[in-house]
């Protein structure tokens, strides 16, 4: 990776101390947000702000990160979706950042209107059954009758119908600006990720005044049509699955993995899948074994959300090789994750830092689904998906799914597009990375050519969001621009970052011939990607299904997770029983530490040690009868 260089020169204005957020919020409610350690308060705006009927209102709440230091700016943050939660995610994204950013800035976050505990715009139930139905492109009826029913079960879940036509980008602008008011009308940054990039660009258009500076990450191109928006991404993500699929087959341990090409393998599940689902036997947390059915839709919503980032590629891959070895389990649970489903019940989870009906609310009245009945509007969508189905032959369902839904939904927004981003007197960096499937780097293009005074960090590779991930290039070009308002020494800069994270091979491919320290490491190397727990929270007891049968149970610990293993498979011709413990990164004896009993195709008692510390391993216990050992290492004969 490639450090950023820093421009000497400065911007005109040279920065001076600014009046803080702490001083100018001083005169708010003020108090300790409910979703992590900031401090919130909230604001009451009219529920429509271009009707201002003072009778009807509608309370904001933002999040507010004070300078620990001696403030330089105040930034406001807005995050990505629509749908994403600002509260729930600030904890988070400020975790990830320099600490510098905390000492030197003022960070507001937000819950935008139709988001949060208050009046966010949810419906989990109707949401799960819409995102897990096979919508087969070649059955008009059946996949418009699904879009239909989705939008009215959707709406009459959420029961908002006063909040839905109001919640869009333009009354979500006049929220923010209200605030801004409200703290003395600061000149403030604004930065946005995805489609905060969107809301920034119009922010800042409209209300150049209040504007210090623009960063927009993952950049959304206003000027295109929800077809030519949906289009450019769906053939941007076509183009990285394939290039995903290519990396692999450069990757010795990810090749190695799949009986056939990468690519195959995928088009024979789609294949097979296109002809109706596939019933995957499924373990619950008790034990019990139920068949459950696998859908074209959770194949192709994993593909494509694992082109988001270099570690979900690697982990897709992963998930796509078990499934090509008739492992169908792991590749169905990613489906319930990205989904947000739960895999007990198949029913839709509400998510606190997501709302999915906002996400329609918003898109659906910020894009036009075109003129006619929603009927006609649906057809027309389908007839476009079809031209471009050879384009996009497995991707297809990114292109018109969502756009059936807004087709149908209640409430269309303009026909026409906003004017290119203009920039204007403050600096705008515009960051973006060429594999990014939902925000295509050419939209970043696209925005940097029409913008004035504006700067552009493009990586190679990388996510979708590249500031923030810890990588010098782009987070020292940022954070010099708003510490001190340096510049950028150049209109445009490269970065590189791998387009793939590390793989991690399948385990125990023949469990008969493994021994007792490879079934030991592969324990826990499955636990590491054993997807129900790495998105477990970690805060609570919680019994997990293995994937071939038995269970775990995980629970927090005094110095970690504890776990409790009952004849879990992983495998088909290996159970393991016992316990382990996994201590904290912070404690001198950070690891896991494991008690086994094996049983199978081979059997043993194993006690496994693996200190991250030092990333030294031990092991003792029998095997197949044997005092077990560790390998010894092989050296030539004539040391």
């Amino acid at each position: 990776m490639r450090h950023a260089l820093l421009a000497i020169g400065l911007l005109a204005t040279p920065a001076l101390a600014e009046t803080s957020l702490s001083d100018a919020a001083s005169g708010l409610d003020l108090f300790p947000c409910e979703l992590g350690g900031l401090t919130c308060t909230t604001l009451t705006v009219p529920l429509d702000h271009r009707a201002n009927d003072p009778s009807q209102t509608l309370d904001i709440t933002f999040a507010l990160s004070f300078a620990t230091g001696e403030s330089r700016g105040i930034l406001f943050y807005f995050v990505g979706g629509p749908g994403g939660s600002g509260l729930a995610s600030a904890d988070n994204y400020l975790a990830a950042f320099d600490p510098a950013l905390t000492e030197n800035l003022d960070i507001v976050f937000v819950d935008q209107r139709g988001i949060g505990a208050v009046h966010g715009l949810s419906c989990p139930v109707a949401q799960a059954r819409f995102d897990s139905a096979a919508s087969p492109l070649a059955d008009t009826d059946a996949i418009l009758a699904t879009a239909r029913t989705y939008v009215t079960d959707c709406t009459a879940e959420i029961g908002a119908d006063h909040l839905l036509p109001v919640v869009n980008t333009d009354q979500a602008i006049r929220d923010a600006e209200a605030f801004r008011q409200a703290i003395g009308a600061p000149k403030v940054w604004l930065y946005g990720e995805s489609y905060g990039t969107q809301l920034v660009q119009a922010y800042a258009t409209q209300v150049p005044q209040a504007v210090k500076g623009v960063i927009l990450d993952g950049v959304v191109d206003l000027t295109l049509s929800a077809e030519g928006f949906y289009r450019r991404y769906t053939l941007a993500a076509e183009r990285l699955l394939t290039d995903t699929f290519a990396l692999c087959t450069n990757i010795p341990a990810c090749k190695a993995d799949f009986p056939a090409d990468p690519a195959q393998v995928y088009d024979d599940l789609a294949a097979r899948l296109a002809t109706g689902p596939v019933t995957v036997p499924y373990t619950l947390a008790d034990g019990t074994r139920v068949d459950r059915t696998l859908t074209a839709s959770h194949l192709e919503s994993s593909a494509f959300y694992a082109l988001y980032a270099p570690e979900g590629r690697a982990e897709f891959l992963r998930t796509l090789a078990a499934a090509g070895r008739g492992n169908l389990v792991p590749l169905l649970q990613l489906g319930y994750s990205n989904l947000f489903i739960d895999p007990e019940t198949e029913i839709g989870m509400e998510d606190p830092a997501w709302f999915g009906a906002a996400y329609y609310a918003i898109t659906c009245t910020d894009y036009d689904s075109g003129p006619g009945t929603a009927d006609e509007r649906a057809r027309r969508i389908l007839d476009e998906a079809r031209a471009l189905a050879p384009e996009a032959p497995r991707l297809l369902r990114s292109y018109y799914i969502e756009r059936l839904a807004c087709a149908y939904w209640p409430h269309q927004g303009p026909s026409t597009r906003p004017q290119p981003y203009a920039g204007g007197d403050w600096p705008t960096l515009v960051l973006n990375g060429s594999n990014d499937p939902i925000t295509p780097i050419s939209m970043a293009y696209s925005v940097l050519d029409s913008a004035r005074n504006a700067y552009g960090v493009f990586m190679q590779g990388g996510p979708h969001v590249i500031w923030g991930r810890g990588l010098a290039c782009p987070d020292t070009t940022v954070q010099a621009l708003l510490f001190d308002g340096t510049l950028p020494p150049a209109r445009e800069q490269l970065c590189e970052q791998d387009p793939i994270a590390d793989y991690t091979p399948l385990t125990l491919t023949d469990p008969t011939r493994a021994d007792a320290f490879t079934v030991a490491r592969a324990i826990e190397t499955e636990m590491l990607h054993y997807i129900p727990l790495v998105t477990w929270p970690g805060d609570h007891p919680t019994s997990f299904g293995c994937p071939l049968g038995g269970t775990i149970l995980a629970e927090p610990g005094d110095r970690g997770t504890d776990f409790t293993f009952t004849d879990c498979r992983f495998w088909p011709d290996l159970a393991f029983s016992g316990t382990a413990v996994e201590v904290l990164m912070d404690d001198p004896d950070d690891g896991i530490t494991a008690t086994l009993k094996i049983s199978g195709a081979q059997s043993g008692e194993l006690v496994y040690l693996h200190r991250t510390k030092d990333e030294a391993f031990s092991l003792t216990g029998t095997w197949n009868g044997q005092p077990a050992a560790l390998p010894r290492l092989v050296v030539p004969t004539d040391y």
